[in-house]
């Protein structure tokens, strides 16, 4: 089992869903069609393994700053 969590660039959750996979390549995978399906490609997420163990991980990015 499997559990992907999207936050917003103030980390407030927008998604908080299990995936159930097998392996951590099927993990990945539906946790990018979960990310595609509801826009949030780019978006902070993680994809940890109910043991733990982190799988896939992608943090913010930083406002660039206007002139």
């Amino acid at each position: 089992m499997y559990h992907l969590t999207v936050y917003d660039q103030e980390g407030n959750k927008l998604v908080d869903e299990p995936i159930e996979a097998k392996s951590d390549d099927e993990a990945k995978k539906k946790g990018h069609t979960i990310l595609s399906e509801k826009e949030y490609q780019g978006y902070p997420f993680r994809i940890v393994h109910s043991a733990g163990r982190l799988v896939e991980f992608q943090s913010h990015q930083p406002k660039k700053a206007t002139p």
